[in-house]
């Protein structure tokens, strides 16, 4: 499966961003790379993402790097869903949000579930 998947669902722009397993910084800065200009293509608030985080080792350099992830696309995000959160990391994604700034955010079980809430957001 693509690490990176764009689609439309119902009129609306979906991104599933996948960095499940990552154990490395390096992982993720290659993979922030990737991603940043296929999110900068969208229009601004036009973008629903999905992130999934299952089993990710966080560090103090991860939470960073996903801070400054999600600062850079928060232009181009109107609402995104993370899944793949339990215990720990529940608190680190909060804090990532927080950080970042990003208030259209949701923590959800699938990613089918994401889909649906995201599908409900105005």
């Amino acid at each position: 499966m693509a690490r990176i998947e764009e689609f439309t669902h119902d009129g609306k722009n979906f991104i599933y961003l996948d960095i499940s397993g990552f154990k490395t910084n390096d992982e993720f800065i290659q993979f922030i790379e990737e991603s940043k200009p296929i999110i900068a293509k969208y229009a601004e608030q036009s973008l629903h993402t999905i992130t999934n985080i299952t089993d990710v080792r966080f560090d103090t350099r991860t939470k960073e790097l996903a801070t400054e992830w999600m600062t850079h696309n928060k232009p181009y995000v109107k609402f995104g869903a993370v899944v793949g959160m339990s215990g720990i990391k529940k608190i680190i994604v909060n804090t990532i949000f927080t950080l970042s700034g990003r208030k259209n955010m949701n923590a959800a079980s699938t990613k089918k579930e994401a889909i649906e809430w995201l599908l409900r957001q105005k």
